[in-house]
């Protein structure tokens, strides 16, 4: 769970995590004041028993982590080619993909098979 803490100046606290002391140092916002995301359970619940939370820390918002979006079917195109240079001419103009990369046919239709598109050597 993601959780933002703020301040109304800009704040660095030292904490105990653990066996060890950790240096916080919070961000400084444009208009004034600081603050400090982490996903650490056990920073978060350092930073909540320091003696500045509450009165000079505070808690802006806790955001638990949601599950990815599931993952779309990807269309497939095909497109018709008549030589090795055309397909790779393709590649490269449409997809963006660097020259360089493109050294073979099994490359060229590697790569467009990537990005969803077949290439059909007539």
């Amino acid at each position: 769970m993601m959780k933002t803490y703020t301040a109304r100046s800009e704040m660095c606290i030292n904490v105990r995590v653990g066996e060890r002391c950790r240096h916080v140092a919070f961000i400084p916002r444009t208009m004034g004041g600081s603050s400090f995301a982490t996903d650490d359970p056990s920073l978060q619940s350092a930073i909540e028993h320091h003696r500045y939370f509450g009165t000079r820390i505070l808690l802006a918002r806790s955001q638990s982590a949601a599950p990815p979006p599931p993952a779309a079917a990807p269309s497939v195109t095909t497109v018709d080619v008549h030589s090795l240079a055309e397909a790779k001419d393709y590649v490269v103009e449409r997809l963006g993909i660097s020259r360089t990369k493109l050294r073979t046919s099994e490359q060229i239709f590697a790569v467009a098979k990537e990005k969803g598109i077949i290439l059909r050597l007539l």
